[in-house]
């Protein structure tokens, strides 16, 4: 027998044969990288969602005080994009017990109250790609009264964190958590108004399996003015937010990875702006700041363009904000950037509320925010094209129970937004339908109008559940665990 393989295998037609397939498998190759380009398209809505299982993390303090736990809330939706296929989205603890959380139905959205410590919620079969999730805190009085929100994360190697600060009256803490079985460890890297500054003691942060920790970053760092932090996991991979509190709390997220072209979405109006970029790079950056609104863009009075020095930090306030119209910032820079915009809420009478909107990624067919009306205030839905192109837009609020309760189209011309009150008697969700190419971002503003001790404020950007399988060329770090 192996006489007679060796025969089949040596003789000159089998041979020819063999080189004239690989030969044809080469051409395939090559031909299809010319036909399709280098790598796919930034977006592309008619691949088939990938199937399998991803993990998000939804992240409060175990302890806040003045938090009533009936105020912290996780919802939970399954959109309807798969529907000939099965699956489950499931809540549980970071030790893995199980919660009340559970979705089986596309469509379909569920909600877990109270919330004391980190959610894991877990996507499987179609849910995978199809699951959203978010957190909200409504504190009514005591310290960190106010209105809180953030998207439920997925674990990765690197996040990038701008506009931090470290003193007695605005204190950050950075919750990493590990929702995997293996250990991870992280390293901090700390870019000051002058510079990289060196910070005794934050290599090596080990976050064990199924754990959070929170590292206090005041009594560690005292830079002068706002700074930025780079998280990044030289093991495993965790999920990173960091805590603000002044006079109230609010959670940011991480920003998108640094590129020459980056924007803030979602910020609201009649409120406090404070602009924030970080540069990375070891060259000076050259940053042109617009404000893409309802008209088109323009650049603030007096914020056109910000020069940021290596490896630094720098801000500028936007003192007339963006008037009453809420909108997104565009940041062109000459090397790659990120930023956040810090947003304090402003009402005669009441007490500032903050929210803090971070650099995002373009939606990828389709945006979704698992939480768009409730109780907790009014919602504002803000859409904006960053492109040169005309971008047609729909958009869909559904109820929990699957129910359509309104569904609109936005034309949004170049480097403009559209803003959309959303109203519903019961709780729901939106939806946000974008070309499959397109340079389309989004958000959701809260706000508390007739609440008397704090003008609460809260934003939520709409994200893309299913960045695995129809990722863009540039996105934000954490939507690796997809």
């Amino acid at each position: 027998m192996s006489d007679l393989r060796q025969r089949a295998f040596t003789s000159p037609g089998r041979r020819a044969a063999a080189l004239g397939a690989a030969l044809g498998a080469v051409l395939l190759l090559v031909g299809g990288g010319m036909f399709f380009g280098q790598e796919a398209p930034a977006s592309n809505a008619n691949r088939t969602p990938l199937v399998g299982r991803t993990t998000t993390v939804c992240t409060t303090s175990v302890a806040q005080k003045g938090a009533p736990a009936e105020k912290t809330e996780v919802s939970a939706v399954a959109a309807h994009e798969a529907p000939d296929r099965s699956g489950l989205l499931t809540g549980s603890t970071l030790s893995s017990k199980p919660t009340e959380l559970k979705i089986t139905q596309q469509g379909k959205g569920d909600q877990l109250s109270p919330v004391t410590s980190p959610i894991v919620v877990s996507g499987e079969g179609a849910m995978a790609t199809t699951g959203s999730s978010v957190i909200v805190s409504d504190v009514m009085e005591g310290s960190g009264a106010g209105l809180s929100a953030a998207p439920c994360l997925a674990p990765a190697t690197l996040h990038w964190f701008s506009g931090l600060s470290a003193t007695d009256d605005d204190r950050t803490d950075l919750i990493l958590t590990n929702p995997d079985d293996a250990q991870a460890e992280v390293d901090l890297r700390f870019y000051g108004q002058n510079g990289r500054v060196a910070v005794p003691g934050s290599s090596g942060e080990v976050i064990k399996s199924h754990e959070s920790r929170t590292v206090s970053l005041n009594g560690r760092v005292r830079p002068d003015g706002p700074f930025s932090v780079e998280v990044q996991a030289t093991q495993g991979r965790v999920t990173a937010v960091a805590k603000r509190s002044r006079r109230v709390v609010d959670w940011q997220i991480p920003s998108a990875s640094p590129s020459p072209v980056v924007v803030i979405p979602g910020i609201p109006a009649d409120a406090g702006l404070q602009l924030v970029v970080t540069n990375p790079s070891n060259a000076r950056a050259t940053v042109g700041v617009q404000v893409l609104g309802f008209q088109g863009p323009y650049e603030p009075t007096g914020a056109e363009s910000l020069d940021v020095p290596p490896e630094s930090t720098a801000t500028v306030s936007l003192e007339k904000g963006l008037g009453d119209a809420a909108g997104s910032i565009k940041l062109t820079s000459n090397v790659p950037v990120t930023g956040a915009v810090i947003s304090t809420s402003q009402r005669r009478g009441a007490a500032t509320d903050l929210a803090i909107q971070s650099a995002a990624v373009p939606l990828i067919g389709s945006g979704v925010s698992a939480l768009a009306t409730s109780n907790m205030g009014d919602s504002e839905l803000v859409v904006s094209n960053a492109g040169e192109a005309d971008a047609q837009i729909t958009f869909e609020l559904i109820s929990y129970d699957g129910v359509t309760l309104r569904t609109g189209d936005m034309l949004l011309g170049p480097n403009s937004t559209a803003t959309r009150r959303l109203d519903s008697p019961t709780r729901s969700y939106v939806v946000v339908k974008v070309p499959s190419v397109s340079s389309v971002f989004g958000g959701l503003v809260l706000t508390q109008p007739d609440r008397r001790e704090v003008s609460g404020l809260a934003t939520i950007p709409l994200s893309s559940p299913d960045l695995a399988s129809r990722a863009p060329a540039t996105r934000p770090d954490y939507s690796v665990g997809h």
